[in-house]
């Protein structure tokens, strides 16, 4: 193994590894990256493009290596590119290859991967494995250099979203003095996890309204690799515990954060940031937000809800909150007349069925079927039937939902929990309650007599004259 005119190399038998130390020379760094070739591999203690260690590495190795050099690290905006096949293997559902360079972002760190075509093959995942990125396609692709397309508009949806939260998490910082702890995109929401179990209204109207400041300024953004050395004078939102050069992102005069992601150039391609969402996740507050074509897309898709709001009570838009207002009230008052006249046939219809009920062994057994009753009403009803005197009370309902209610005096043996399982497996369905009162709900309101029967069979089959 020869020395690099450079600087030199060490040779490890043991671990049959190579660490080549390169000269920091000028030009794109990427990450940290290791490089296999063959049995061996050839570690780069200082990332460099591809163009500068290529052939060196292959040089060192004696034959071919796999790595792939980041487009996006580079340029967010590259649509299109060229690329040749390093590896390349046929996998459960389609294809799985490696190319000397990509500019498909891989998921990583919160981001969902790029999706486009390559060489006509769609791609359906890209995902990072230890040092390679593995773009698995529908199919095998022909030859060896390829054709290479973006889904732009997943891209750019995706550069809008993480710039947005890389602006949102600041505003955070400044207007509630809460970090960002968590970041998650999904296909329609972005969430971040800030560190803190509440916030206040005022909180959050002051970081949107920073963050959409930041945004209507149109500020430039720049991703720079950084050298080690001097990364500790920038201070970054959120320390990184990554080693070597590091990417970063800078928001001008705002933030500066270390992200491998892919974001736009200016502020002012963010479009808008919108919160939609706060809640308590683990005793963190996760904040669900919205940007740019998503948050026009939400706009739209609320603008449309609330005008069938308005045309259902034939009102203007801006008169919708005071009418659905009225209606709450409206149906409050209704809702309580209902109960009051629901108590009196209640008390009514138990006396009537009380009296009409057969008695045995001391007590009084009511079974009833209806056809279309509340659980409320059915409750009301076994209360005013148990107020008649010893009685068990076995009531079912079959409207488009099964229902059954079962109640019995307080001073009568047995527990109604009992019968309940056999029940709730006839209606398809589950419930529960206290000994002197179960209650079960199910999907097949065909069986509710079955399950009333069966109910009364269980009751009467208990000997010693026990109730259960």
């Amino acid at each position: 193994m020869r020395n690099h005119p450079l600087q030199g190399n060490q040779c490890s038998s043991k671990r049959r590894c190579v660490s080549i130390n390169f000269l920091v020379l000028p030009g794109k760094l990427g990450t940290k990256t290791r490089v296999w070739a063959g049995s061996r591999t050839c570690r780069f203690a200082r990332p460099l493009p591809d163009t500068v260690y290529y052939r060196l590495a292959s040089d060192l190795a004696g034959g071919p290596f796999l790595m792939t050099e980041k487009l996006y690290y580079h340029d967010s905006y590259l649509r299109q590119f060229e690329a040749r096949v390093v590896k390349s293997a046929q996998a459960a559902q389609g294809c799985e290859v490696v190319l000397d360079v990509t500019a498909f972002y891989p998921t990583s760190g919160g981001q969902p991967h790029d999706l486009g075509v390559i060489s006509g093959m769609r791609i359906q995942e890209v995902v990072e494995r230890e040092d390679e990125i593995i773009h698995r396609l529908e199919g095998p692709v022909p030859g060896e250099r390829l054709e290479c397309q973006i889904d732009w508009e997943r891209r750019f949806d995706h550069m809008q979203q993480h710039t947005g939260q890389h602006v949102l998490s600041q505003a955070f910082v400044r207007a509630a003095k809460r970090n960002t702890v968590g970041f998650h995109m999904g296909a329609d929401y972005v969430t971040i996890d800030l560190d803190a179990e509440s916030l206040s209204a005022q909180q959050l109207d002051e970081a949107e309204r920073l963050a959409n400041a930041i945004v209507f300024e149109n500020r430039p953004i720049h991703v720079q690799i950084v050298p080690e050395a001097e990364v500790p004078a920038l201070g970054l939102r959120k320390e990184s515990s990554r080693e070597g050069p590091l990417r970063v992102v800078r928001v001008e005069d705002f933030d500066v954060s270390a992200c491998g992601g892919t974001h736009v150039r200016h502020t002012g391609e963010i479009g808008s940031i919108v919160i939609r969402k706060v809640e308590r996740v683990n005793q963190q507050a996760r904040i669900g937000f919205v940007c740019g074509r998503r948050s026009l897309a939400a706009q739209q898709r609320d603008l449309e809800s609330l005008a069938a709001v308005a045309r259902q009570f034939s009102v203007g838009l801006g008169d919708v909150p005071a009418r659905v207002e009225k209606q709450i009230q409206e149906t409050r008052h209704l809702r309580k007349a209902l109960q009051t006249k629901n108590r009196m046939l209640a008390r009514l219809l138990a006396k009537e069925l009380y009296a009409q009920a057969e008695q045995r062994l001391g007590c009084k057994r009511i079974k009833q079927l209806f056809e279309e009753e509340e659980v409320e009403f059915l409750k009301l009803l076994a209360q005013a039937l148990l107020s008649q005197g010893n009685c068990v009370v076995l009531l079912g309902s079959a409207g488009t939902q099964a229902a059954l209610l079962f109640a019995q005096s307080d001073g009568l043996p047995g527990d109604l929990r009992h019968i309940l399982p056999a029940c709730c497996e006839l209606i398809e369905g589950k419930g529960g309650g206290m000994r002197t009162l179960v209650q079960a709900g199910g999907k097949n309101a065909s069986q509710v007599q079955q399950a009333l029967d069966l109910a009364e069979q269980r009751i009467m089959s208990v000997n010693s004259g026990s109730v259960l």
